[in-house]
Formats: C-alpha cells, structure tokens, sequence
C-alpha cells in the first residue's frame, strides 16, 4: 500500500453469505468509460469462521476459497488525484461530500449477476443521500436487486442542497453538491427548468419508468453520465452563475438516455461485464 500514501480512500466491506465454497470476485468495467478501478484496490484482506483465503488471478478478478460460502471481503479504494475539472462520473472525497458507488467502488461475484445486494453507509450525521438505489426504512442502508442496479446507482453523499418534483406522480428529486465558497445562482429556475425536461420527455415517450429519479449535480464537474434512475451532471456553480442553458442541454442528452439506452438497450450494453 505504500504507493497509495497521501491519496484519499473509502473502506469497502462485503460480506458474502450463502455463496458456493469457491468463487471469484471481479471489479466491473464500464462499456464506455473504462477507469480501471482495479488499480486502486489496497489493503484487501478476508475473513471468517471457516478460514477462507483471497488472492489475485487477474488484473481485476480475485479468487476466494470460503468453506461454507460465508466470507467478509475488506479493501479500500485509494482514490487517484482528481483532474481539473473532474469528470462528473468519477468518485471523489471532501470535507463536504463525495461520489462513490458503482463500478469504482463494488466488486461483484462472477456469475452472480442476479443477487441482489443490501448497502450501507457509514457517514458523518450531518450528510444526506442521493442515489438510484432503493430507500429503506433505515436513512443509511440501500437494496439493489441485482448486480447491474449495483453497479448502475452511484452514490452522492454530502451537506446537499435538495429539491423535488412529480411528473405523473412519479417523484423527481434534485440533488446540488456545492463547493466551499461557490457562487450563487438562480436554483428556481434550475429545478424549474429540470421540470420541464422531465414533463416533455413523459409527453413524448409516455409514463416515466422509473418509481424516482435523481439529477445529481456537482460543483467543480465537467461531463455527464446516463444511469437507470439518475443522472450524474458536472455544473460548475461560476457557470450556472452566467446562465442555465449549458446545464439544461446536457442534462437533456442524459435525461433522454433513460429510454434511449438504458430502457431500450443495445446489445452490447448487456449485464454486468
């Protein structure tokens, strides 16, 4: 671990149970935007009753040998320094929030696509959540049904600036992760305005498919990313501060993605890779 000395990290816990004695855990790459995570993996270690074992048969595949299918699987993701502007898909970590989920931070079990997963998260009181995964009657713990929900619903946690609205009584919720010291913008007209995309959208294509989604903006991001039920969108605070057209369009180009891509998908965009 001494290369990742002075880089960020989050510690990722797994516990595995009711799994086959032997299996293989894999990072997953993204069909678009391959980040090798796997790179960034440290301090990875195994344990439980029946004295499983853990090693590396692959860049970024790891075979487990756990007797009785039960295993706790710790590491943690040494995150790389961030580029300026960071793309708004890639994790980061501040005093004030931070991006994890997804492919960046999960492993899965190959071949396993189907198990579901239950996540929870250990944060500072003061932070809230915004994620496509699925709500609990616990604020800090989430359920994928699969892998690929899994792998699809990154994470925003942090002191967030929240709204909502409904579109055929399907809730909306906008999230604003802002930075210290950001500049102030008109945030009426940005969730006006993200409404109206989602009512046009629902005109032309019908009831959305989704029970939520989630608009996750970021201060100092650039880019743009498409998921099942949220959307992950750089919007610079000094930017919205001269005017929303930019944010609107790209989030647009995001927001239509949810049928054309991720509810009607092409062949190569299949499960979990």
């Amino acid at each position: 671990d001494n290369i990742f000395k002075g880089l960020s990290t989050f510690a990722v816990e797994i516990r595995i149970r009711n799994g086959p004695d032997s299996f293989r855990l894999a990072m997953v790459t993204h069909p678009e935007y391959d980040d090798k995570f796997w790179r960034y993996v440290g301090s990875l270690t195994v344990s439980g009753q029946a004295g499983p074992t853990i090693a590396r048969v692959d860049s970024a595949v790891w075979r487990v040998t756990a007797p009785g299918g039960e295993a706790t699987v710790s590491y943690r993701i040494h995150l790389p320094p961030s580029e300026s502007p960071r793309s708004s898909w890639k994790p980061f970590l501040s005093p004030t929030g931070g991006l994890v989920g997804g492919p960046h931070s999960f492993m899965y079990i190959v071949g396993e696509t189907l198990a579901p997963a239950t996540v929870r998260l250990e944060l500072p009181a003061d932070w809230a959540v915004a994620t496509g995964l699925e709500a609990t009657s616990d604020p800090s713990v989430f359920f994928a049904p699969s892998m690929f929900v899994l792998q699809d619903s990154p994470i925003l946690a942090g002191k967030l600036r929240d709204w909502r609205f409904w579109v055929d009584d399907v809730a909306h919720r906008v999230v604003y992760w802002q930075a210290p010291g950001a500049a102030s913008f008109d945030t009426t007209a940005l969730v006006e305005g993200l409404a109206g995309l989602a009512r046009e959208a629902a005109r032309v294509f019908g009831r959305p498919p989704y029970r939520e989604f989630t608009f996750q903006l970021q201060d100092n991001a650039v880019g743009s990313l498409e998921h099942l039920n949220s959307v992950s969108v750089g919007a610079p605070s000094a930017r919205l501060a001269q005017g929303l057209t930019s944010v609107f369009a790209e989030t647009a180009h995001e927001y239509f993605h949810t049928w054309n891509l991720m509810r009607i998908r092409p062949a190569e965009y299949g499960d979990v890779d």
